[in-house]
C-alpha cells in the first residue's frame, strides 16, 4: 500500500490555507467581523419596576415619596456600558441600594426610596387625579450609546396603599424623549414613567361637596315660610349666604392659588347664583309686606318657591355633567402622562 509523502501533505495544507484566507466573506461573516458596526450599536436596558408604596403625597408642594424596586436588564447581553442613571425630578440626590444580585453589563437590581416632584392639576378639585411621574436619564452617556425602555410596571399588592387614592394601572405608561442641554451637544434619552392615581370619589364628596349641599338645602327652607314671615326668611337666606362664603374660603385654603377655576369654584359659583336670587326674593317679599302689597307678595312667592329650587337642581346637574364627568372621561381617554 502506497503512503502519501509528508512533504506533499504539507504543501496541500498550505495551499488550502491560502485559498481560504483570500476567499471573499459572506454577508454574515462580514457583519460578525465588523467591530466598528458592533460598537456603533447602542445599549438598550429594559426597566422592570415594582412600586412598594407611595406616601407623603403633598398636593400643595406637588411632591410624593416613592419606595420601589427597579431592575435594569440588558436587552442584548452583555452590554458595552453600565447604566449611570439618575432620576431627574428627585428633590434630592438619589441613593439607590444595590440588592446584591447585579451582574455587570447584564442586569442591575436596586431598591430606591426618594421624594419626587411632579405637576399637579387642580382642575377637578376635590375629585383630584395625580400622575406619579419619574424621569430617568443617564448622567454620562448620550442616546446614541444607551437608552432605557419600560417593560414592566407593577405594585406590591400587600404593601401598596396610598391613603385616599386608587391606582389605575390601565392609565399608566412610559415615553422616551431626546433631551439636549445648551452647553452640551450630546442628546440624552430621557424616559418618562408615570402611574395614574385618582381620589376616592365618595370620600371627597362627603368631605367637601356634601356640607355645601346641606347649607344650601337649609337656605331653601325659606321657600316653605309664609309671606308674613318675611323677616325670618330674609335672616335665613342672609345667614346661608354668609355660611357658604365662609365654607368656600375654607375649601380653597388647602389649594394653591391657580389661574383657572377648579371644579369646587364652579360648583360654588352656581350655588352663589341660587342663594343670591333667594336673597333678592326675600328682600322683595319684605318690601311688599311692609307696603301692604299682599297680592304682589303672594304672586312672587308662588312663582319662586318652585322655580328657584328647580334652577338650583339644573345648575348642579350642568356642573357635575359638563364640568366634571365629561372632561374627566375625556382626560382618561387621552391619557399620556401629566403632559
Amino acid at each position: 500500500m502506497k503512503t502519501f509523502p509528508m512533504y506533499k501533505f504539507l504543501l496541500v495544507s498550505m495551499l488550502s490555507a491560502l485559498l481560504v484566507s483570500f476567499a471573499p466573506f459572506t454577508k454574515d461573516q462580514a457583519r460578525a467581523a465588523s467591530p466598528v458596526e458592533a460598537q456603533a450599536k447602542r445599549d438598550v436596558y429594559l426597566l422592570n419596576i415594582t412600586v412598594l408604596n407611595i406616601s407623603d403625597i403633598d398636593l400643595n408642594a406637588g411632591t410624593y415619596t416613592v419606595d420601589m424596586f427597579i431592575s435594569f436588564i440588558c436587552k442584548d447581553a452583555p452590554c458595552k456600558n453600565e447604566p449611570t442613571w439618575d432620576v431627574m425630578n428627585a428633590t434630592e440626590e438619589i441613593d439607590p441600594v444595590d440588592q446584591g444580585t447585579s451582574v455587570p453589563f447584564t442586569s442591575y437590581d436596586y431598591r430606591l426610596r426618594t421624594t419626587l416632584i411632579g405637576k399637579v392639576d387642580y382642575q377637578f378639585y376635590p375629585f383630584d387625579y395625580l400622575y406619579i411621574e419619574m424621569f430617568i436619564e443617564d448622567k454620562k452617556l448620550g442616546g446614541d450609546e444607551i437608552t432605557y425602555e419600560l417593560t414592566s410596571l407593577s405594585v406590591d399588592e400587600m404593601l401598596f396603599n396610598p391613603s385616599g387614592w386608587y391606582y389605575k394601572p390601565e392609565q399608566s405608561g412610559s415615553d422616551v424623549t431626546p433631551i439636549s442641554y445648551s452647553m452640551d451637544p450630546i442628546k440624552y434619552d430621557r424616559i418618562d414613567i408615570w402611574m395614574f392615581l385618582e381620589r376616592d370619589r365618595f370620600g371627597a364628596f362627603m368631605k367637601t361637596i356634601f356640607a355645601a349641599l346641606v347649607i344650601v338645602l337649609v337656605g331653601m327652607l325659606s321657600f316653605l315660610l309664609r309671606i308674613d314671615d318675611a323677616k325670618e326668611r330674609l335672616a335665613l337666606t342672609s345667614s346661608t349666604l354668609v355660611a357658604i362664603v365662609l365654607y368656600h374660603i375654607s375649601l380653597v385654603a388647602g389649594v394653591p392659588a391657580t389661574g383657572y377655576l377648579t371644579f369646587v369654584d364652579k360648583f360654588m359659583v352656581a350655588t352663589y347664583v341660587v342663594i343670591f336670587l333667594s336673597l333678592m326674593v326675600s328682600v322683595l317679599l319684605m318690601v311688599y309686606v311692609n307696603n301692604e302689597q299682599t297680592v304682589r307678595a303672594e304672586k312672587l312667592h308662588l312663582r319662586t318657591r318652585w322655580t328657584i329650587p328647580a334652577l338650583w337642581i339644573l345648575l348642579m346637574a350642568y356642573v357635575f355633567v359638563f364640568e366634571l364627568t365629561i372632561p374627566y372621561s375625556r382626560l382618561l381617554l387621552i391619557g399620556g402622562g401629566g403632559n
